[in-house]
């Protein structure tokens, strides 16, 4: 919770926002209700921190979220997570392959906490960027590397919202590995059967087979394994605010989210996993096992 914090007042820092927690004072609102001096604080600094904490307050109250991103240090824009709570889209795309010149966007899933949206090329794309600018921040797993430069490339669409981007907080907080492998670290499940061992290359496969047959069981496998990207997004930045609001000792309490139990409207057709599996999978390590023969 944004209005917890202090630390970004010049003179400060961290160390002073822990005296004020620890004085009692826990909120702007505590703050702006205190005595008109602080046993901490000089007169001059304590009066130039009710002066900030009212222009937070009032920035704040007109959702102007901007005011967080260009005053509040990169490292502590996640406090403001509670406060956006509906306000977030979480979504994930995939990609024809890594290459932003050469590659185009397949699918793009979204989750906003509560709905499932998913757009596909050719057929409902345009709408992506209409839904998207309904939303003051989004949460991606390493977006700025694939997700952002992507939609930036191919859509069009210069991002303004705050982002959160799983990935950089999951090494800010020392964890490694992918987004499967921290699903697992956390404890989280994929809801959507039969998606064990999928990742982006089959996905490329599951797309190159639908453009080839137009059946639609290979695009509707493709999307289950998106949406699930999406949706497990929500629960890892929860768990992910709690660890960091514990490590910083905020004076807050944990944030709750219940999106573990989001059904997907598209289920992956295992027949579908096995025809790519066969033609692309095994054929691609039997070649490889060739090669080490020769």
């Amino acid at each position: 919770m944004i209005q917890c914090t202090f630390q970004h007042v010049p003179g400060v820092y961290r160390k002073g926002e822990l005296r004020l927690w620890q004085s009692g004072i826990t909120t702007w609102d505590k703050l702006l209700n205190a005595p008109q001096k602080h046993p901490n604080f000089t007169k001059k600094l304590w009066n130039r921190l009710r002066t900030d904490i009212i222009q937070c307050k009032k920035a704040l109250e007109r959702e102007d979220y901007d005011f967080f991103i260009n005053k509040f240090p990169e490292e502590i824009i996640w406090r403001l997570i509670p406060n956006l709570k509906g306000k977030i889209l979480y979504f994930d795309i995939e990609a024809t392959g890594l290459d932003i010149v050469e590659d185009s966007i397949t699918t793009i899933s979204t989750f906003d906490g509560s709905e499932i949206k998913y757009f596909v090329n050719g057929q409902n794309m345009e709408e992506f960027i209409p839904y998207l600018e309904n939303f003051d921040a989004i949460a991606t797993f390493d977006g700025e590397k694939m997700d952002l430069p992507f939609v930036e490339s191919k859509l069009g669409f210069d991002f303004y919202q705050i982002h959160f981007d799983l990935f950089k907080i999951s090494r800010q907080l020392r964890i490694s590995g992918g987004l499967k492998q921290i699903e697992n670290y956390i404890g989280i499940s994929r809801n959507t059967k039969n998606l064990g061992g999928m990742d982006g290359k089959t996905a490329i496969y599951l797309w190159k087979e639908y453009q080839l047959t137009n059946d639609i069981r290979y695009l509707d496998t493709l999307l289950a394994y998106n949406i699930e990207d999406a949706i497990n997004l929500e629960p890892i930045l929860s768990w992910f605010y709690d660890r960091l609001r514990a490590q910083e000792g905020m004076p807050v309490k944990s944030l709750k989210f219940s999106s573990t139990n989001i059904a997907s409207p598209k289920q992956p057709n295992p027949e579908i996993l096995q025809l790519i599996n066969e033609k692309y999978i095994i054929n691609s390590n039997n070649n490889e096992i060739d090669d080490n023969k020769s």
